[in-house]
């Protein structure tokens, strides 16, 4: 089995994928309490009209009926407390990762590009430097469509 490998070359995008992983977590939590909440809750309310149907209750049918009473009353204050939980921890990775992918956009991601950039212009100068036949240098993509220059790819100009 393969491991999946986690991002630690920054704290951003850290940030951003644990948010991202809180967030699911959360939700996917809150749908799954929901659910079995309702479906103890339905059992429960049956068993409860079931003894409450009864004409003559005997002291274990009465004793049944108000453990059943209460165990309704507790797992639907169960299911509100966990839900503002789960709740917290969902809007929590949502603004973490919020942040984290802000940051890593807007702080980390351009010095990282231009650091790729300055590469290339390096390589082509040195391939230049070796190269027996001048070599024109291409622009940077980016760098071309900010200028307004057409892209020669799309078969501008012809």
């Amino acid at each position: 089995m393969d491991k999946i490998p986690v991002p630690t070359d920054n704290i951003f995008k850290f940030y951003a994928l644990f948010g991202l992983l809180l967030f699911v977590f959360g939700v996917g939590a809150i749908i799954a309490l929901q659910r079995s909440t309702n479906d103890y809750l339905y059992r429960s309310t049956i068993d409860l009209e079931t003894v409450k149907a009864i004409a003559q209750p005997t002291p274990p049918d009465v004793a049944k009926r108000e453990l059943l009473g209460k165990l309704i009353v507790v797992a639907k204050s169960d299911k509100d407390f966990l839900g503002h939980c789960l709740s917290a921890i969902a809007a929590l990775g949502f603004w973490l990762g919020v942040y984290g992918f802000y940051k890593w956009h807007k702080d980390v991601q351009p010095v990282q590009d231009e650091m790729l950039q300055l590469q290339v212009e390096k390589l082509r100068r040195e391939v230049a430097a070796l190269s027996p036949v001048p070599i024109p240098p291409v622009p940077y993509a980016a760098e071309s469509q900010a200028k307004g220059s057409p892209d020669q790819s799309h078969g501008a100009g012809i």
